[in-house]
C-alpha cells in the first residue's frame, strides 16, 4: 500500500474521531468520511484495472476479498459493543440498542431506506437535499466521491505517462505550467486542514473541496511531502478500520464533558485499536477461505446467541440501589411523551376529517369536551401543541365553548420552509377560517431555518406577517409561543445514565444560556419585527433560567424537564403552568 494513501487514511480517521469526541470544537471533522470514500474509489478502480472480471469466479473472488476485509472485525466489534452496553449502561437505554444491534447483524442501519424505495426519483432527490443526515449515510449519494477516486487513478496514470524525459526538461520554461505538483499538494492539504477549524463551514462548500483535494493528493503520488511520509500517520492509517469501528462505541458509552473522560476515550480507543489490529485483524486476513467462512459464520452465531440472551436471561439486569431505582422509575414513567399518560388529554377525541391530511403527517387533530363558557379556543402547530394542550385546557377551568387542536409534522403555524410545511400552512388557514376561534394559540418547536441570518425583504418574515394578518381576520386574539432552548435528542436517557454512573458531572447537562440565546438570536429578532394588533408572543424559557443556565432537570427531585424526543416532560410542562395560567386569566378577563 502506498505510504501517502495510508497517511491520508490516518488523517481521515483522526478527523472523524475528533468530530465524534467533540463536535462543537471540530464541527467539520465528519468530512473525514468523504476522504475514505475517495480512497475506496481509488483502490477499487486500481483493483479492477489489475484483475480481469471475465466470469463468475472473478466476481466472487473480488467480493470475497471485500467481505474478508470487513466482516470478521465488524461482527467482533458488534459482539463486544453489545456486552459493554448491557454491562455499563442502564436498562433505560437498552430498548434502542436491542433494536439496532439486531439490525446490525444484517447490515441494516437506516429504516429510511424502506421509505425511499417507495417514492419517485424526483421525490428522492428533494428528500436527499432536505435531509443532510440521510444524504450523508445513503450510499448511492456517495457515488460521485467514488468517481473522484476513479479519476485520481486515471489522472495519475496519464500524468505518469506524459512526464517528459530528463533530457528534455532543461528546455522547458516553468512559466508554461505555473501549477506544479508541489503547489497542488500544499493547496490540497490546506483545504483538508480546514476540517480542523472550530467554525462550521457550509457543507455544500467544504465537501466538494475536500473530495477534490483528496483526489488530487492521491493522483499526485507525492513522495516528497513530509506529512505524507509520516510513519505515525501511516501506522494510524494501518489501524484506521479498527479505529473507525471501535471509537464511536467507546465515546458513546464513556464520554462526558470532563478532561479525564476525553483522555480516557482517546487512550482506550488507541489501545483497543492497536491490540485488535495486531491480535485479530492481521491474523484473520491471512486465513484461507476454508477457515475464514466458518469463522465468520461462528461470529454471526455468537452474536445471535448474545442477542437472544440479553432478551431472556436475568444475568444482564444489574440491580440499582433503591434510591436510584425510584428516581429511574419516576423518570421512565414520563416516557414516551408528556401527553401519553395524561388522563385529561385522553378525554379529547379525534375528528374524522382525513381529507385535510392526505399530503401531510398528522400527529393529532380533534377537539375536547365542550366547556361552560362562550369563548372558542383553537391550538395549531406541531407536536408542541400536544405538549401544552392539557395545560392550556386546564388553565381555563372549562370556561370555554369549543376547544380544538391540530398538530401536524412540520406544522409551524405561521410560516413554512418546505413542501410539507407549506401544505400544512394551507390546512391551518383553512381550519382557522372554517371554525373562526375567538382565541388562537400557535405552539411550535420552530424550524432551524429561522436561525438563518435575516435578509432584506426576508421571505420567512414576510410569511409570518402575511399569515398573522390572515388569522386576525377570523380571531380576536392570537398567542404565539416564542423561541425555546434546543435540547439534545434522547436527553432523558443521558440524564439517567449520568445519575447512575456520573452523578458528579450531572450539572453539565444543563443548557448554556449564552450559547442557546446566541443560537436563537435570529429567531427572536424575526419575532420582534412583527407588528400586529391582536397577536402576542409569550416566552416559556425564562421559567428554566438559573444564572447562566437553562435548567434541564429538578435538582431536588432529580426529575428531568425533557423527554427523549426534545419535548418537555410532564414535569417540564408543569414548570410552565404559572405562565399559561396567567395567559388564560388575561384572556378570560378580556373576553
Amino acid at each position: 500500500m502506498r505510504e501517502d494513501i495510508q497517511c491520508l487514511r490516518g488523517i481521515a480517521i483522526i478527523l472523524v474521531f475528533l468530530f465524534h469526541l467533540s463536535p462543537s470544537l471540530f464541527p467539520n471533522g465528519f468530512l473525514g468520511v468523504d476522504i475514505f470514500f475517495v480512497i475506496s474509489g481509488f483502490l477499487m478502480a486500481q483493483n479492477l484495472t489489475r484483475s480481469e472480471l471475465k466470469d463468475a469466479s472473478g466476481f466472487l473472488n473480488f467480493y470475497y476479498k471485500r467481505f474478508r476485509r470487513i466482516l470478521p472485525l465488524y461482527y467482533l466489534v458488534i459482539f463486544m459493543t453489545v456486552i459493554m452496553v448491557h454491562l455499563y449502561l442502564g436498562d433505560f437505554l437498552w430498548e434502542n440498542n436491542n433494536r439496532y444491534s439486531l439490525a446490525s447483524l444484517f447490515l441494516v442501519t437506516n429504516q429510511l431506506l424502506i421509505a425511499v424505495s417507495l417514492i419517485t426519483v424526483f421525490g428522492f432527490l428533494g428528500f436527499s437535499l432536505v435531509m443532510e443526515k440521510f444524504a450523508f449515510n445513503f450510499m448511492f449519494l456517495r457515488l460521485w466521491q467514488f468517481s473522484a477516486g476513479f479519476m485520481a487513478l486515471f489522472w495519475s496514470k496519464v500524468n505518469r505517462n506524459s512526464q517528459p524525459k530528463k533530457s528534455d526538461t532543461s528546455n522547458i520554461n516553468s512559466l508554461n505550467n505555473p501549477i506544479t505538483k508541489e503547489g497542488l499538494v500544499i493547496t490540497s492539504i490546506a483545504v483538508i486542514s480546514c476540517c480542523l477549524l472550530p467554525q462550521k463551514i457550509p457543507v455544500q462548500t467544504l465537501r466538494p473541496l475536500v473530495t477534490s483535494a483528496s483526489a488530487i493528493l492521491i493522483g499526485c503520488e507525492s513522495s516528497d511531502f513530509k506529512l505524507l511520509k509520516s510513519k505515525t500517520l501511516s501506522y494510524i492509517g494501518d489501524i484506521s478500520y479498527v479505529m473507525y469501528l471501535v471509537h464511536w462505541p467507546i465515546i458513546a458509552i464513556f464520554s462526558s464533558s470532563t478532561l479525564h473522560s476525553y483522555l480516557f476515550c482517546i487512550l482506550t480507543t488507541l489501545l483497543s485499536s492497536v491490540l485488535l489490529h495486531h491480535l485479530f485483524e492481521k491474523r484473520y486476513l491471512k486465513m484461507e477461505w476454508r477457515a475464514l467462512v466458518p469463522f465468520v459464520i461462528a461470529l454471526i452465531l455468537f452474536n445471535s446467541y448474545l442477542q437472544n440472551s440479553i432478551r431472556r436471561h436475568n444475568f444482564w439486569n444489574a440491580p440499582f440501589p433503591e434510591e436510584q431505582q425510584n428516581i429511574i422509575d419516576k423518570n421512565k414513567a414520563m416516557l414516551p411523551f408528556s401527553w401519553t399518560n395524561d388522563s385529561v388529554s385522553m378525554e379529547c377525541f379525534e375528528d374524522g376529517q382525513a381529507e385535510y391530511f392526505d399530503k401531510g403527517i398528522k400527529f393529532a387533530h380533534g377537539s375536547c369536551p365542550r366547556g361552560n363558557g362562550t369563548t372558542s379556543i383553537m391550538l395549531i402547530g406541531n407536536s408542541y401543541t400536544l405538549s401544552f394542550k392539557s395545560s392550556i385546557r386546564n388553565s381555563f377551568h372549562d370556561n370555554f365553548s369549543d376547544f380544538r387542536y391540530i398538530s401536524l409534522s412540520q406544522g409551524y403555524g405561521f410560516y413554512n420552509d418546505s413542501t410539507v410545511s407549506r401544505r400544512n400552512m394551507e390546512i391551518f388557514r383553512e381550519q382557522v377560517e372554517l371554525h373562526k376561534p375567538d382565541v388562537l394559540f400557535i405552539l411550535s418547536k420552530h424550524s432551524k431555518s429561522l436561525q438563518a441570518p435575516i435578509k432584506d425583504n426576508d421571505e420567512l418574515l414576510n410569511q409570518m406577517k402575511e399569515n398573522i394578518a390572515f388569522f386576525e381576520k377570523f380571531t380576536d386574539k392570537i398567542y404565539i409561543l416564542g423561541s425555546h432552548p434546543v435540547y439534545r435528542s434522547n436527553f432523558l436517557g443521558y440524564f439517567l445514565q449520568y445519575i447512575v454512573n456520573q452523578p458528579d458531572e450531572i450539572e453539565s447537562l444543563h443548557v448554556n444560556k449564552h450559547a442557546s440565546d446566541y443560537q436563537l438570536r435570529n429567531v427572536k429578532r424575526r419575532f420582534s419585527m412583527i407588528n400586529c394588533t391582536k397577536c402576542h408572543f409569550f416566552d416559556l424559557s425564562h421559567v428554566f433560567v438559573d444564572n447562566d443556565k437553562y435548567l434541564t432537570f429538578d435538582r431536588n427531585e432529580m426529575l428531568s424537564y425533557v423527554d427523549n424526543t426534545v419535548h418537555l416532560s410532564s414535569v417540564g410542562v408543569k414548570m410552565c403552568n404559572p405562565v399559561i395560567e396567567k395567559l388564560a386569566k388575561e384572556i378570560m378577563d378580556g373576553m
